[in-house]
């Protein structure tokens, strides 16, 4: 890559919409979105996200494809390994010292989980909004003091008010919950259990460098597809509310691996 073509890229890149509208691309990588879905993940009005989606496209980062009646932009993965290579070899001639491996930090982070004391629990969905975050409050209630709980999204939303409703309805504290992008924990967080609780984040989570020490996947519909009146989509959530509590009882009491402890006798929650 020429020094000019570097340059329009890293400055197509500086501006926060359209480094988001980046990301979201990368992460639908191989495939695309239509400007509707990216205007309505990034909250972005149709106008402003042709405007950014135009730069992309002249820094050569973006390609747009038509695909039946709709626009599906999509990354062009070979201008962004040639930015890359750039900045590596280049910039900075090769040197490990000021340029690693882009997944170290995502390895170091792995090996770490085996050494900690209380092993980190991750829930992951699409959203983040319903299924992971009821698992994160079941676990945190099941085992107190026994895991790192956490949730996180692909492309996390808003918590959906039907699930603090149902979990606040069976006692739990729902004030220590949030939305939470899966990058929070990249290369940051050592994870020792990685559970994919939905479908969707199931099929993004082969082309995710691999992050946690065990993956595991228990899927669970989505509540907040439920259709009808408010009692009706509410009993859709305390089902799925219900089926990850028993689903985790029974990992808890039968399926941990002989590495970490059984759960402990009532009125023992600290043991590990």
């Amino acid at each position: 890559m020429e020094i000019q073509a570097a340059t329009r890229a890293l400055a197509a890149l500086a501006q926060e919409s359209r480094l988001g509208v980046f990301r979201l691309l990368a992460r639908a990588s191989p495939g695309g979105l239509s400007a509707g879905e990216l205007a309505s993940r990034l909250d972005l009005p149709a106008s402003t996200l042709s405007f950014h989606l135009q730069h992309l496209a002249q820094a050569d980062l973006v390609r747009a494809e038509r695909r039946g009646r709709s626009l599906i932009y999509s990354l062009r993965a070979e201008t962004l390994r040639e930015l890359v290579w750039f900045l590596g070899e280049d910039c900075c001639q090769g040197r490990s010292d000021l340029f690693g491996s882009l997944t170290e930090r995502i390895d170091e982070r792995r090996r770490e989980a085996r050494a900690v004391a209380r092993p980190a629990v991750l829930f992951l969905c699409s959203r983040n909004s319903a299924r992971s975050q009821m698992a994160e409050a079941l676990l945190r209630r099941e085992a107190p003091n026994r895991f790192e709980v956490h949730s996180g999204g692909l492309d996390p939303g808003p918590i959906h008010p039907l699930t603090l409703r149902v979990l606040e309805e069976i006692g739990i504290d729902t004030s220590p919950l949030s939305s939470k992008d899966l990058a929070h924990f990249l290369g940051k967080t050592p994870i020792h259990f990685a559970i994919t609780v939905c479908e969707t984040a199931n099929e993004n989570c082969p082309r995710v460098h691999p992050f946690a020490l065990q993956q595991l996947y228990w899927p669970f519909p989505d509540p907040a597809a439920a259709e009808g009146t408010e009692e009706e989509r509410l009993e859709v959530f305390r089902g799925v509310r219900d089926a990850i509590e028993l689903r985790i009882r029974h990992w808890l009491d039968a399926e941990l691996p002989a590495s970490v402890e059984r759960r402990p006798a009532a009125g023992n929650g600290d043991a590990l």
